[in-house]
């Protein structure tokens, strides 16, 4: 299949579930090309982490040589010109199908899919479908009247925008996938006892509640705590830090170290919480990749977050109450205080996460979503 994937920024290393999908479609044999309005890039170690499949940045430059084929008065109606230009680019007039990520952009390339007669979906991730709504809850009407395919990671979200009006007819839900190479490995021996998050510093990652719950469990002085991932809280949470026991911010890391610091964790925790704008989770990809790990996971009863934990997490209390400190510090306290409960839970967290997140299974449900879901848009 040619997929044409468009984005705002490519690659960025907080989304893991739009640059690696991209390379494993690309393995399988799909003819993958990806449209940014800007280059990104992810951290590298040894100069080796590198996306497998480069972005085309659409400069200036580059769609004004697709504006010569445009129509003669095009000059006169830029707006208009701006979107026959894309329609002729030939990573979009080519595709079987036109994938968009995030509904910002989705809303962005709706005209010129339609142009170009192009199949199109678009795959919504988090907040585009929950704090974007909020204040503007018929954002989206447009798109959703055009026919094209709504993509969404988790029943959660699938069902934030049925409310908002997508007809449920155009969704699909395929759940993140994690890589095979995560799946295959096993944990390495390790003395350490350390408290494990990732993700970006951001109100909805809750981790001013996991630092407060660490601090509130009181372990032995040989566990530590470690956060991945950097945003505009860290100095917030850094000085909130203070006094809470051994923490350690560790910032962005190359994706090689990230996974390797999730094997070596010897439990997982996300607090997850709705912003204040109500920016919600979708489905993190860290709890899927410590469940495919085997590395126990605490987290809350948030967005998609339920459904990535067997069905008795609520009722074991590793699945709490969003802001719950006592609760998450209870579970940490818990599984810090025995070996066997860390690895009876990881083992039960693994076994349900494989059933439905391995790269494969969403790799077949992807493209089967764009052969069923996706259609020429009208406007």
């Amino acid at each position: 299949m040619r997929i044409c994937v468009l984005v705002a920024t490519y690659p960025l290393v907080s989304e893991t579930f739009v640059y690696e999908p991209v390379r494993w479609l690309a393995e399988r044999g799909h003819d993958v090309t990806v449209l940014a309005k800007r280059a990104g890039s992810l951290p590298r170690e040894d100069g080796v982490e590198t996306p497998v499949v480069a972005p085309r940045v659409l400069t200036p430059a580059r769609e004004a040589l697709a504006w010569l084929r445009a129509p003669g008065d095009a000059l006169r109606r830029l707006p208009r010109v701006r979107v026959a230009a894309r329609a002729l680019l030939p990573e979009v007039a080519a595709a079987d199908a036109l994938l968009a990520h995030f509904g910002k952009v989705g809303e962005r390339w709706l005209p010129v899919a339609a142009a170009a007669r192009r199949p199109y979906a678009v795959f919504f991730h988090g907040n585009d479908a929950t704090g974007e709504l909020r204040g503007r809850p018929r954002r989206y009407d447009a798109l959703f009247r055009s026919g094209a395919g709504l993509i969404v990671n988790c029943d959660f979200m699938a069902e934030r925008l049925a409310a908002a009006g997508a007809p449920r007819e155009r969704l699909a839900v395929i759940p993140n996938g994690v890589d095979a190479s995560l799946a295959a490995t096993t944990r390495p021996a390790s003395d350490a006892r350390t408290v494990l998050t990732v993700g970006r510093l951001v109100e909805k990652k809750g981790v001013a509640d996991s630092l407060a719950a660490f601090a509130r469990a009181a372990l032995p002085a040989d566990w530590r705590y470690e956060i991945v991932g950097d945003g505009p809280l860290r100095a917030s949470l850094e000085r909130a830090a203070q006094g809470a026991g051994a923490v350690r911010f560790r910032g962005f890391l190359p994706r090689a170290r990230t996974l390797d610091a999730i094997r070596a964790a010897s439990l997982l925790v996300l607090a997850s919480r709705t912003a204040a704008s109500g920016d919600a989770e979708g489905t993190p990809n860290c709890v899927i990749e410590a469940a495919t790990c085997g590395v126990p996971v605490v987290a809350t009863r948030h967005g998609g977050i339920p459904e990535l934990l067997p069905a008795d997490a609520e009722a074991r209390g590793f699945l709490v109450r969003e802001g719950d400190v006592d609760a998450i510090a209870r579970a940490i306290a818990s599984l810090a205080a025995s070996e066997a409960l860390r690895r009876e839970w990881g083992e039960a967290c693994r076994a349900h996460i494989r059933k439905r997140h391995s790269a494969d299974a969403h790799v077949t449900a992807l493209v089967g979503a764009l052969e069923r879901v996706a259609r020429v848009p009208s406007l």
